[in-house]
């Protein structure tokens, strides 16, 4: 494929390090000088100085030839206006842009829903673009999702019910010491591994795999086989009922009320017990910007808003914040929500969950005692290549500091896959395990050797990253 990126900034240079190590061709554009002499160093690809909203810029370096357009400036119109300029002129190329505007996110995902339901091309893509990323939305959708589960690790939402939870082994687990083939034959034990990460590194495990304490697993189960998991793992699983949310801007505010929501029985009581009208909880929420304070508690009369300065002492005890079940550290100051949701842990909270810059601040975030490291600028490329694998991939999730992804997808009419039993398949080359697969009557479960797979139906696998050959074969281009 041939991608174009405009802007040279964190997320377009991750981007374009992974599109590189796929071998496609790419085209990073910025009008920064300093961005652009630094991107000519590290990466192997075509860098432009330049405008990136200018068609003649564009058309000089090739786009005509492009499969996909992809702007990530830090201006929200600049990038909708690049898409319309793309789109103006070569309509076929896949246009994608990264806007933080919740209301210009909301107008195009509605669209967009208009258009996959009415099944034509009746309604265009809005502002020229096929797809929208707002990475605000989706750092706190994760956030959400690992509160909600007791902030036992990291866990993506699969299909019909069934997740994929990283979960650390602690001492004292059945599961340590022990190779993967024994853990599958262990009474009770009815989940698939994903992945292992151990002391000699991350892998998609064998049966000779041994685990020890300290290694975290993936593993794939329904959400209310989680309990189970956490015991077999030796690892603290909570009720939350006090809850501190540091930072109420751009994450914080969509966070807000996804924790605080009281008129609905939490989907944590929904796995874990707990009857319907049981004393919700309180959710504190912390920021230093009064006009901010001011819109939280206007709209959020529930949560208990104070303004001020979390890293003030005399703030934190005599408000009691260390006394909390979770603190969710989710400001725009990645390397403050670290050292304050480690702080807070050390203090007294059961639980810390801190939004990250990228994945790289995970072994960091671990060995401070946090709990979950949410990386803000992982999310935003994942949801870009999800877009950028084709049309039979739905989803792309990135495990393992990059090194593996989970993919989920449909299985082509062209597949090696298709009309095939699972065993049948010992002869693909790459390595990949496939965690869930819909039979022909359009259930979802954990597959097993005599597992036959149809064309057409949905798929979860994991594989390394960038094995674009791999998932050619199995999902078509």
């Amino acid at each position: 494929m041939t991608i174009f990126i405009i802007g040279a900034g964190f997320t377009g240079m991750q981007l374009a390090k992974r599109l590189v190590l796929e071998h496609n061709k790419v085209v990073l554009v910025d009008n920064d000088p300093e961005k652009v002499r630094h991107a000519s160093d590290e990466l192997d690809c075509t860098v432009i100085e330049a405008d990136g909203n200018s068609i003649e810029v564009l058309e000089q370096a090739g786009i005509e030839s492009a499969d996909a357009f992809v702007s990530l400036t830090g201006d929200d119109e600049l990038n909708m206006i690049a898409c319309q300029i793309v789109d103006s002129a070569y309509p076929g190329i896949l246009k994608i842009a990264r806007v933080r505007n919740y209301a210009y996110y909301s107008a195009v995902e509605s669209a967009s829903r208009r258009r996959r339901t009415s099944g034509t091309d009746a309604v265009r893509a809005m502002y020229g673009m096929d797809a929208m990323v707002n990475p605000d939305v989706a750092a706190a959708d994760a956030i959400h999702r690992a509160v909600e589960y007791g902030a036992v690790g990291n866990v993506i939402d699969l299909k019909d019910g069934f997740i994929l939870t990283t979960v650390k082994i602690g001492s004292g687990s059945i599961l340590a010491g022990r190779q993967m083939r024994e853990i599958s034959r262990l009474d009770g034990w009815d989940y698939l591994v994903a992945f292992a990460e151990t002391a000699s590194g991350a892998s998609i495990p064998r049966g000779d795999t041994v685990v020890n304490a300290g290694d975290t697993l993936g593993i794939v189960s329904r959400t209310d086989e989680l309990p189970r998991i956490a015991q077999f793992a030796k690892t603290s699983r909570e009720t939350f009922r006090r809850i501190v949310v540091f930072g109420a801007d751009r994450v914080g505010s969509m966070l807000i009320p996804l924790i605080a929501e009281k008129n609905r029985r939490s989907l944590w009581q929904a796995v874990f017990g707990g009857k319907q009208g049981e004393r919700g909880r309180e959710v504190i929420a912390v920021d230093r910007n009064a006009e901010r304070c001011r819109e939280i508690a206007e709209r959020h009369p529930d949560v208990r808003v104070l303004c001020g300065d979390i890293t003030d002492e005399a703030l934190m005890n005599e408000e009691n914040l260390y006394d909390c079940d979770l603190i969710a550290a989710a400001s725009g100051n990645y390397e403050l929500n670290l050292v304050t949701a480690a702080y807070m842990k050390s203090k007294g909270a059961s639980k810390a969950v801190a939004l990250t810059a990228s994945t790289a601040y995970g072994a960091v975030a671990s060995k401070l005692g946090i709990d979950v490291a949410v990386p803000m600028r992982g999310t935003v490329v994942d949801s870009i290549m999800s877009h950028l694998r084709g049309r039979n991939v739905s989803a792309v999730h990135s495990v393992c500091d990059l090194r593996f992804e989970i993919v989920e997808g449909d299985i082509s009419d062209k597949s090696k896959f298709a009309g095939k039993k699972l065993r049948e398949l010992g002869d693909m080359d790459g390595e990949f395990l496939l965690l869930l697969a819909e039979n022909s009557e359009g259930a979802t479960a954990i597959p097993n050797g005599g597992t036959t797979l149809e064309a057409g139906s949905h798929v979860v696998l994991i594989a390394k990253s960038g094995d674009t050959e791999l998932l050619a074969r199995i999902c078509g281009k």
